[in-house]
């Protein structure tokens, strides 16, 4: 079993190995700790006594197909993991079961975006592709049944869900969407230039892209029919890739290194390190990018 330990008391980050190379494209947390994908179908995690190891080193069909998007059931006991060539599966960290999901509906595309809601064996898990494909599963396991959801505008870029009763997309033309059921609308984002990357749901919702933005917009502003007002904030000239929310605690990772907490207002961390971040983990304090780039947040006593 993984174990993890919570940010508190927080105060420098740390690059740590891992036994994976290229670049780490995402990661969640689990119910047995932290667990990142990449480049060759690499999944890792960590364990209990701190070290990270391969959990999976091909992919969830054994092809080695790039892996650029991982989410986890809501009780962490099940992780879904989804990228190039229609590459889908899961792992579920307490059994060691795996399951082959690939090229659900023959759909063959790199998958991009994903998130999902319900605990194991229960869960609903949508999927997008930069082709203008979203699907949705429900179900458990290699029984998930597999439909077509209608897709936003463009093609997104990341997902979200607030415990799976809204739906939140972005995507490369600076749009903002969100749906309660299968039609999406979009609501911003009107100060945004260029494209959006990253979307999460703190106390409301936020986005990031390029110049450096990140994007909050309340829950009474988003409401189907309007755009939303959303106040921007600057956490330098580096596109924003990556954005996770712990309660109030926000992270945010992106391009030359970039990595920034808000607890109240942004500050920027110093890793002493120029790898682009990929994703973020905000209550565990984790961090993964470029050239197998792993950071840990270390308390003040270590």
């Amino acid at each position: 079993m993984w174990q993890f330990e919570s940010e508190t008391s927080v105060r420098t980050w740390r690059p740590v190995d891992v036994p994976a190379s290229g670049t780490l494209y995402d990661v969640t947390d689990t119910a047995a700790g932290p667990c990142a994908v990449g480049d060759a179908g690499a999944v890792v995690g960590r364990a209990s006594d701190g070290t990270w190891g391969v959990v999976l080193d091909n992919g969830p069909a054994g092809r080695g197909e790039t892996l650029r998007a991982v989410a986890a059931t809501d009780d962490g006991e099940r992780v879904w993991f989804a990228g190039s060539n229609g590459a889908l599966g899961y792992y579920d960290p307490a059994s060691g079961d795996r399951g082959n999901c690939s090229a659900p509906v023959g759909v063959e595309n790199t998958f991009r975006a994903l998130v999902v809601a319900g605990s194991r064996g229960n869960e609903r898990v949508l999927v997008a592709d930069g082709s203008g494909n979203m699907l949705v599963g429900n179900g458990a396991g290699t029984a998930v049944e597999w439909d077509r959801w209608s897709a936003p505008g463009g093609a997104p870029t990341a997902l979200a869900t607030d415990a799976g009763e809204t739906w939140y997309a972005v995507d490369g033309s600076g749009g903002a969407w969100m749906t309660t059921d299968d039609e999406w609308e979009r609501v911003g984002v009107a100060p945004a230039s260029g494209s959006l990357y990253a979307v999460c749901v703190a106390e409301s919702p936020w986005v990031g892209g390029d110049n450096g933005r990140v994007f909050e917009s309340t829950r009474t502003g988003l409401k189907p029919g309007r755009s939303a007002s959303w106040t921007p904030f600057a956490l330098g000239d580096g596109a924003v890739r990556a954005l996770d929310a712990s309660g109030n605690r926000l992270l945010a990772g992106g391009e030359s290194g970039g990595l920034f907490v808000r607890n109240g207002d942004w500050t920027a961390l110093d890793w002493s390190g120029s790898a682009t971040i990929h994703g973020v983990l905000a209550g565990v304090g984790v961090a993964v990018g470029a050239n197998a780039t792993v950071l840990e947040a270390r308390k003040k006593s270590e």
